[in-house]
C-alpha cells in the first residue's frame, strides 16, 4: 500500500498541526551560541519549513491559540498588576513603559527609513524584544480586519509579521544576553558586589536563605520527656525561655492520655511533649537540656507535607515573612518564593505581594491553617472554573470589536485588548475569591502554552510560503534593525534608571530583562551577579510589560 505522506499532511489539519508543534518543541531544546532557541521559535521556524513547502493551515487554528494565550496571560497577571505599587512599583511600571515606547518608536522609524513592507515592522519589534504578546496581538488586528485590507493583503501581511519575528528573535535574545553577560565588565562594574548590597539593605543575603533551604533546617516531629526546671511553668513561659528552639508543640501526653497543647497548660512531671521543629533545634535540645527522647507512636504520628501556598489574604499583604511567625506559631517552615514565574529569594524579610506563592513545609493540620490566614493552597483547587474561563473571553473577544469614531478614524482595543483587560480583572477577582474563575497554575500553563504553540504553528505554516522571498527582500536591513530595535530601549532604559529612578545596577538590570521578557537574558544575569536580586527586578516589570507589548503590536498594525 502506498502511503502519500505529503497528501496526508496537506488534507489533514490536525496531523499537520501536532506534527508542527512535535518537532518544534524538538528545536526548541536545542540551544545555539549556548542560548536556548526555546519552544516558540522553534515551533515558528518548523511552521515556515513546512509552510515553505505549501502545507498550510486553516487560519481559525491561530484565532483560537491566540484567545487562549492572550486571555491566560492576563490571568497570570492579573493579581500582582493592580497591587504592584508597593515598594519601587511605579519604578517597574516607567521602566516598561519606557522599553516599549522606545521599542516601538524604533521599529516604526526602522521600517520607514527602509520601506519595509506591512507587517515587518511589528514582527521586527516583536522578534528583536522577544514578546510574543507582540506577535499575538499584530496577528490578531489583520485578522479581525484592524488594517482595512482585503484577504490577500491581509495573508501577505502575517506572512511578513512572522518572517520578520523569525529573523529577529534569535538576534535579539542573542544580542541582550552578550549586553548583560559583557557590558558590567566593560563599565568596571562589580555586579556581584552591587547585587549583595542591594541584598544587604533588604535583608535578602544568601547566607539567611540557606537557612530555609538545608536539609537540618526542614522540620522534624519528635518526643521528649520534660526536665525537671520545667515543673510548674506554662507551655508559654517554657517557649519563652527557649530562645534558640524555633518550633510548635503538637500535643503532650499526661498520665497515659493525649492533651492538646493549651499556651497556659502548667507542665507536670512525668509529662512527654511532642514537638515541631528543624533538625538543628532538635539537636540544640537534646546537647543543652539533655531531654529524653520517647518513641511514643501517638505522639509522633503526624504527616509532615510541603505545600504551596497562594498569597491572596488582605492581612498578609505587604508584611515581610517574618512577621507571619510561620515556625513559631505554625511551626512551618517557608522553602520558596515565586512571582509571576520567577522564583525570588526567601528570607525572613522578604515582602508578600499578592499572587505570590511560598513553598511551605510543616505539619498537615497547622500547614493548613496557615494557608487559610494566607490565601489558599494551591492543590486543594483543581477544577477549572470552564464557565468563567470561556464567557471571559467571550466578553474580551466582544469588548474588542467595540470601536469609537473620532474624526472619522475608528479607535478601539482590538481583541488582543480585550481579551487582555478581561484576563486581567478576571484573574485579579479570582485572587480576592478563588472560588470565582479558578485556573490552577498547570492549567493555566497548559493553556497558555498550547495556545502560543497552536499561534506559531498557524503563523509559521501560513507565512512560510514566503520566507525565501522575505529573506532576500529585507534580509540585511531586518538585521540591522533588530541590533537597534533591542539595544535602544536597554541602553537608553540603563540610563533613566540609574540617573532618574536611581536604581541599583543588579535590581535595575533584572528589571530591563523583564521589561524585554528575556528569560535567557535573566538566567545568564543571576549567573554573573551570584544572586536572586536581579529576579525581584524582571518580576517586577515583567507583568507591565506583557500589558505594554500587547497594545503595541496592535498598535502598530494600525498606524
Amino acid at each position: 500500500m502506498d502511503i502519500d505522506l505529503y497528501q496526508i499532511l496537506k488534507t489533514n489539519d490536525l496531523i499537520l498541526l501536532f506534527l508542527v508543534i512535535g518537532f518544534g518543541y524538538l528545536i526548541g531544546n536545542m540551544k545555539l551560541f549556548s542560548v536556548p532557541v526555546g519552544s516558540a521559535i522553534g515551533v515558528l521556524l518548523v511552521g515556515l519549513f513546512f509552510g515553505h513547502y505549501g502545507l498550510t493551515l486553516s487560519t481559525e487554528f491561530g484565532t483560537f491559540g491566540f484567545a487562549l494565550f492572550i486571555f491566560s496571560v492576563g490571568l497570570q497577571a492579573g493579581p500582582s498588576f493592580f497591587t504592584a505599587f508597593m515598594e519601587d512599583g511605579k519604578k517597574y511600571i516607567a521602566l516598561a513603559a519606557l522599553v516599549a515606547g522606545i521599542g516601538f518608536t524604533t521599529a516604526v522609524t526602522m521600517s520607514a527609513i527602509f520601506d519595509f513592507a506591512p507587517g515587518f515592522n511589528a514582527g521586527l519589534m516583536a522578534g528583536a524584544l522577544t514578546s510574543t504578546p507582540t506577535l499575538a496581538a499584530a496577528q490578531d488586528a489583520v485578522t479581525s480586519g484592524a488594517t482595512g485590507a482585503d484577504a490577500e493583503t491581509q495573508r501577505q501581511i502575517i506572512e511578513n509579521i512572522g518572517v520578520g519575528y523569525a529573523l529577529t528573535y534569535l538576534i535579539g535574545t542573542m544580542l541582550v544576553i552578550l549586553v548583560i553577560r559583557y557590558a558590567p565588565r566593560l563599565l568596571k562594574m562589580n555586579l556581584e558586589a552591587m547585587a549583595r548590597t542591594y541584598a544587604m539593605d533588604k535583608g535578602l543575603l544568601v547566607g539567611k536563605q540557606d537557612r530555609h533551604t538545608t536539609a537540618a533546617t526542614l522540620p522534624v516531629v519528635r518526643a521528649y520527656k520534660i526536665m525537671p526546671d520545667s515543673y510548674g511553668k506554662t507551655i508559654l513561659q517554657r517557649d519563652a525561655e527557649l530562645t534558640e528552639v524555633e518550633g510548635v508543640v503538637l500535643k503532650l501526653r499526661r498520665n497515659g492520655e493525649l492533651i492538646d497543647p493549651d499556651p497556659k497548660l502548667e507542665l507536670q512531671e512525668g509529662d512527654v511533649l511532642s514537638i515541631i521543629a528543624s533538625l538543628r533545634a532538635h539537636q540544640w535540645l537534646q546537647q543543652n537540656l539533655e531531654g529524653e527522647e520517647v518513641l511514643d507512636a501517638d505522639l509522633l504520628n503526624y504527616q509532615v507535607i510541603s505545600q504551596e501556598i497562594v498569597v491572596l489574604n488582605q492581612n498578609a499583604l505587604g508584611k515581610q515573612i517574618k512577621d507571619l511567625h510561620l515556625t513559631s506559631v505554625y511551626g512551618c517552615f517557608a522553602t520558596g518564593l515565586n512571582r509571576t514565574g520567577i522564583q525570588l529569594p526567601i528570607t525572613d524579610e522578604v515582602v508578600l505581594n499578592k499572587g505570590d506563592r511560598i513553598q511551605v513545609v510543616g505539619e498537615e493540620s497547622h500547614l493548613r491553617e496557615l494557608a487559610t490566614l494566607l490565601g489558599h493552597i494551591e492543590q486543594d483547587i483543581v477544577e477549572t472554573d470552564l464557565v468563567t474561563f470561556s464567557l471571559g473571553i467571550a466578553l474580551g473577544a466582544f469588548i474588542g470589536l467595540i470601536t469609537l469614531s473620532i474624526g472619522g478614524i475608528g479607535i478601539g482595543l482590538g481583541s488582543a485588548g480585550g481579551l487582555l483587560i478581561v484576563g486581567l480583572l478576571v484573574g485579579y477577582l479570582s485572587s480576592i475569591n478563588p472560588v470565582f474563575g479558578r485556573v490552577p497554575g498547570a492549567a493555566r500553563f497548559l493553556l497558555q502554552e498550547l495556545g502560543l504553540m497552536l499561534l506559531m504553528a498557524s503563523i509559521g505554516l501560513n507565512a512560510g510560503g514566503g520566507i525565501v522571498e522575505g529573506l532576500l527582500n529585507v534580509g540585511l536591513p531586518m538585521i540591522v534593525s533588530a541590533v537597534l530595535v533591542s539595544m535602544l530601549p536597554i541602553g537608553i532604559g540603563y540610563f533613566v534608571g540609574r540617573k532618574f529612578l536611581k536604581m541599583n545596577p543588579a535590581l535595575l538590570l533584572g528589571s530591563l530583562t523583564g521589561a524585554m521578557t528575556s528569560t535567557p537574558a535573566l538566567a545568564v544575569l543571576t549567573e554573573t551577579s551570584k544572586s536572586s536580586v536581579p529576579a525581584i527586578g524582571y518580576a517586577g516589570t515583567y507583568t507591565f510589560a506583557n500589558v505594554f507589548l500587547t497594545f503595541a503590536g496592535t498598535f502598530l498594525m494600525t498606524l
